[in-house]
């Protein structure tokens, strides 16, 4: 005598909608796209650098104030109105923010999938007119300094998603999006490093990296100046993906999830049946 129970018909246990995880990793997509192709014209970031922004905008805010006030801010806090040396500016894109958004509202499956397919995008989509990368991409966009950076984002997203996954409490987000941002910027680093050291031991004058001079540079820019706008946009990243956490639920929900499971009935026949197989 065996009991033997079939799970494929037990009520209440139906798979999460494929359309609907299809429009969030497409979704997703999209906003990696947005993220490769937009650009902001910000201060560098290094501590000097932005205290010399900043003193700039108080001491202008400083300036058109009544001349009542401008007085007595000459008069206790003169040094408001010196004005301070022209702060250096920078290009930042905000492709690490947009890795956490999508790993924050999507979780960490979909979210390394919309981000995998971006990548891949980004390396055969040009051999077909796609170029889905700011800078072209390509096949031998691996060679590029920043496309550690790329790859970093995947490990951003899955991080994110993961650390994140049914939690909203503080902790948890910063904790997310911090080891997301380690995780992409170390990813950029060792790899700069990697092909780096890999062509000037192995391929010697073989071959020749139009960035190699330059690498001290590229990590400073990558890394140590993205670093603090990729943690404040982040931040507002995380803000901005609750509407979008409601609508990946409701997508990938199960359908009618919100019916009660209908009770099996056996009569006594269909008791004795199912005891005797």
């Amino acid at each position: 005598m065996h009991l033997v129970s079939d799970t494929r018909k037990r009520p209440g246990l139906r798979r999460k909608s494929f359309l609907g995880q299809m429009v969030l990793v497409f979704t997703g997509l999209q906003i990696a796209f947005f993220g490769s192709f937009t650009c902001f014209d910000l201060p560098t970031g290094t501590g000097s650098n932005l205290y010399n922004y900043a003193h700039g905008q108080v001491r202008y805010l400083a300036l058109i104030t009544p001349r009542d006030i401008e007085s007595k801010i000459r008069q206790y806090a003169p040094a408001v109105l010196e004005e301070p040396p022209l702060p250096r500016r920078s290009t930042y894109v905000p492709l690490a923010p947009a890795a956490v958004f999508i790993g924050y509202a999507f979780g960490p499956r979909l979210a390394l999938i919309s981000i995998a397919l971006f990548l891949v995008l980004g390396i055969v989509g040009p051999l077909f007119g796609i170029f889905p990368l700011a800078s072209g991409g390509g096949p031998g966009y691996f060679l590029e300094p920043g496309f550690g950076y790329l790859l970093g984002t995947a490990s951003a997203a899955l991080l994110c998603g993961w650390i994140t996954q049914n939690k909203r409490t503080s902790l948890s987000q910063i904790a997310g999006l911090s080891a997301g941002l380690l995780a992409l910027h170390l990813t950029g680093v060792l790899y700069l490093l990697g092909t780096y050291l890999y062509f000037y031991m192995f391929e010697g004058s073989k071959t020749y990296l139009e960035w190699q001079p330059w690498i001290f540079q590229y990590l400073r820019n990558l890394s140590w100046y993205a670093l603090p706008y990729d943690f404040i946009f982040s931040i507002v990243a995380i803000g901005l993906a609750f509407p979008f956490r409601w609508l990946a639920r409701t997508l990938t929900s199960p359908p009618d999830t919100n019916q009660p499971s209908k009770k099996v009935k056996y009569d006594r026949k269909s008791l004795d049946e199912l005891v005797r197989s």
